[in-house]
């Protein structure tokens, strides 16, 4: 998506992970920026140099059924449509419905 993201992942600390996810790519979202666009950063800032780039208020859910599982992995596909961004699930290149795309899906257990 364009100004969000959907992922589901596993982990056997996955607050920890989500930390970690969010720390890694708030300090490459800042560089990409910083070289594209620095002008943009300044929407960011928090104050005292920090930037905030993710809400707090998104927490995992844990996927507890095959059947969540595939709604879910179906919503996050549908998406891109709903936004009518492309036409087809498969044709948003970053997503795992595309098979052909940037992402690849080792497994989804």
């Amino acid at each position: 998506m364009l100004n969000h993201i959907h992922l589901i992942a596993s982990s056997p600390d996955m607050i920890a992970f989500v930390r970690d996810f969010k720390k890694f790519t708030s300090k490459e979202i800042q560089k990409n920026i910083i070289a594209a666009e620095p002008n943009v950063l300044k929407l960011f800032e928090m104050g005292n140099g920090r930037f905030e780039f993710w809400e707090k208020t998104n927490m995992p859910k844990m996927i507890k059924s095959e059947h969540y599982l595939i709604q879910k992995t179906n919503y996050i596909h549908a998406n891109p449509v709903r936004k009518q961004y492309v036409k087809n699930p498969e044709d948003w290149v970053w997503s795992s419905a595309n098979t052909e795309g940037k992402i690849n899906v080792d497994s989804v257990v």
